[in-house]
Formats: structure tokens, C-alpha cells, sequence
């Protein structure tokens, strides 16, 4: 006998009363926050010479980065910025997963200083052919200088110290503006850093070749870069801001169901109803955009809650465009219960219990509805 829809979702309630979900938060298979396009090249060096500085990054970020796709042609590849097991990050849960725009930038610009480092490797032979006929000398502390030895100073009578004294203020005063010059200097190079720093691809880390910026964000690639991003996802790999429609691979034959019971208080929104969404999947045959064309994959059913007040109405509408869009759900490998070619979550967060705060992916969490509000803009879901 085929269980109703009201059934299924009195047997969810009773279930998600405690504190542990059935179903974690699970899907990385979906093109997310936490992946960077990045030059083979530059990569390759990480993984070899500059292996010390991915391991420093890990532990300050408490993320690592491992490679989980190559490009067709060898130009770029997808990294995954993932929590390391027994880091906080990891021991909090997916909910805290979602990499921040300064995390982002932080790997960035650990890629663009490989590349810096690459380049000087590259010029060093050069550098040191033309060092070879100066002649070093060993200072005191064991550091080779280039310069000679500077003179004995001769020995100076107590009238003398006190003339000596006189003339290097003298020269001191003579000296401040050639300092104030060299400051100028100084911020001179640094501008002239800056904008060359502005020519620079974040995606090959080099020079861009047919400077192509796009008209939203203002972020500046190759072009050939970016035709290869957007392949992978049609958004800013700076930014992650999205550009066009974005239609994902949810298997297209699920529903979504909201029901409203407003008895039920969630914890930390204490005077509103709540608002339980009912998503419900059939099995079916994986199609062309799925991982493996033509194997089954089980249905499943999911149930989501929110706070029924104006930020939580807000967020369900964007939701539902995100469910028509194909971008809530995705077909890949499940990271709670490790069965592959089943149905899971696609970067979108949603609170699966009722209590137990972040750890068991309910409530209370005052900065829920921000963060998926954000995930969602990611998408580009905004409340327009």
C-alpha cells in the first residue's frame, strides 16, 4: 500500500526529532564554493618543490587541496578545498564547510607566489653566471657579502669623537631628503607592482593573453581561460558570481511540497510557525549530464524545515526557483553512507532536524538563513 504524502511527513517528524539526521548534508559532486581553477602548471609545482607550502596552508586554514579534475588540453584543472580530518572545521560538520571569499583569495595568491617562484627558477641560471666574477667575503655571522671588508677605523682623540660627532648630523640633515626621495621610490615600485600584478591571470598565473573583463564584477582573465571556466561553471572563478542562467542536473522527475504547521515553534524563532518542505524523488536512469549514463539510481525523499516568518518565507521562495533550476540535488557519491550513484545534496544547505543546533543540522543557528541565503546568490538566487 502506497504511503500518502501526509504520512510520509508525520513519519519524518517523529524521525528528526532527534538530536542525529538520517542524512548528512553530503554532496560534493556539484560544482560548489570550495573548488579553484587552477594552471597545471602551477600545480604540479605545488605537488613537487612547493609541497612545504601546501602543507603550511593546511594548517593555518585547516583545509586541503587535492586535484579532482584535468583539462581536456592540459591548460587547467579543478582543485577541491576540502576540511582535514580531526581539524575543527571537520570535527563541526558540513554546515561550516561552504569556503570563504577569503579562503578562496588565500589559495589564490598561494598559487600566484608558485608562479612568482617558478619564474625566478627559470631566470636563477642566468642571475648566477652573472655573479661569477665577483669575489664574496665572509661577514662575521657566516653570510657571504659581495661587498670588501670595510677599513680599520683609525682610532680618535676625544676632541676629535666630538667633531666626528658634529659632521654626521650635519650629514644626517643633508640625508632626510634623500630618504623622503627614496620612499617615493618605494611607493613607486609598489604601484608599479600592483598594476602588474592587475595583468596577471588568476587562473594560469601568467600573463593574459586577449584581456577579456567581464561586465558585472569587473575581473579580468585570458580569454582562452575563461571560455574553459565556463565551461566547468558559467560564474567569476574569482567571485563565484554567476553569469546567465545557471541550470543544474537534479533528476528532473521530483517534487517539492510545502506544508506549514504553525504549533511548531523552531528553537531561536520562538513566536512563528514552521515551514516543512517535502522533497520526494522516484527511481530512475541517470541521463547524459549525470556521471554514469543509463545506471539506476534509488529515489529517495527529503525533508527540510524553516522558520515561517518573513526571512524564512523569503528564503523559501528562493528555494523554489533553485528546485525549478535543477540546482538543489545532484547524482554523485553519498559522504555519510559512501554509496555511489544516489541522490544528494548539491551545496545548498538545509536544516534536516528540528533541534540540536549546527552539529545536528537543526536549530537553533542565527546565521542560517544569511548563509544559505549566500549560497544560494552564489547560484545566482536572489530575492529580486
Amino acid at each position: 500500500m502506497q504511503r500518502s504524502s501526509v504520512d510520509f511527513f508525520i513519519e519524518w517528524k517523529q524521525a528528526f526529532s532527534s538530536c542525529i539526521s538520517s542524512d548528512e548534508m553530503s554532496v560534493r559532486a556539484g560544482q560548489g564554493s570550495d573548488e579553484v581553477l587552477v594552471s597545471q602548471a602551477v600545480w604540479d609545482y605545488l605537488a613537487a618543490a612547493g609541497r612545504p607550502w601546501l602543507v603550511d596552508f593546511e594548517d593555518k586554514q585547516g583545509l586541503s587541496a587535492d586535484i579532482i579534475r584535468r583539462g581536456e588540453r592540459g591548460g587547467c584543472c579543478a582543485v577541491r578545498l576540502s576540511p582535514v580530518e580531526g581539524s575543527s572545521r571537520a570535527r563541526t560538520g558540513m554546515m561550516e564547510s561552504l569556503v570563504s571569499p577569503v579562503t578562496r583569495k588565500a589559495f589564490i595568491d598561494l598559487c600566484r607566489c608558485a608562479r612568482k617562484e617558478m619564474t625566478k627558477q627559470e631566470a636563477a641560471p642566468k642571475r648566477k653566471r652573472s655573479l661569477l666574477p665577483c669575489v664574496a667575503a665572509m661577514e662575521p655571522d657566516g653570510e657571504r657579502s659581495l661587498l670588501p671588508p670595510p677599513p680599520p677605523q683609525p682610532r680618535r682623540s676625544q676632541r676629535q669623537q666630538q667633531k666626528y660627532r658634529k659632521s654626521a648630523d650635519m650629514d644626517t640633515c643633508v640625508v632626510l631628503p634623500m630618504q623622503q626621495e627614496a620612499s617615493a621610490r618605494t611607493v613607486s615600485e609598489l604601484v608599479v607592482c600592483h598594476e602588474e600584478e592587475s595583468t596577471v591571470c588568476s587562473i594560469c598565473m601568467g600573463e593574459m593573453v586577449e584581456k577579456t573583463t567581464l561586465d558585472k564584477c569587473g575581473h579580468a582573465f585570458c580569454r582562452s581561460c575563461l571560455e574553459q571556466a565556463f565551461q566547468v561553471k558559467k560564474a567569476c572563478p574569482v567571485c563565484r558570481l554567476v553569469y546567465g542562467q545557471l541550470i543544474g542536473n537534479q533528476p528532473a522527475n521530483g517534487s517539492m511540497m510545502v506544508e506549514r504547521d504553525p504549533d511548531l515553534e523552531l528553537p531561536g524563532h520562538e513566536g512563528y510557525g514552521c515551514i516543512c518542505i517535502i522533497y520526494s524523488f522516484p527511481p530512475g536512469l541517470q541521463a547524459q549530464e549525470h556521471p554514469n549514463p543509463g545506471v539506476r539510481y534509488p529515489g529517495t525523499d527529503r525533508v527540510a524545515y524553516l522558520p515561517d516568518n518573513p526571512e524564512g518565507n523569503r528564503v523559501l521562495r528562493m528555494l523554489r526557483r533553485a528546485f525549478e533550476q535543477r540546482l538543489i540535488f545532484t547524482i554523485g557519491t553519498s559522504m555519510t553512507t559512501g554509496m555511489h550513484n544516489v541522490i544528494t545534496w548539491n551545496d545548498i544547505h538545509h536544516k534536516t532536524s528540528i533541534w540540536g543546533g549546527p552539529r545536528c543540522f537543526g536549530y537553533p543557528d542565527p546565521t542560517y538563513l544569511v548563509r544559505v541565503t549566500e549560497e544560494l546568490r552564489e547560484k545566482g538566487i536572489t530575492a529580486d
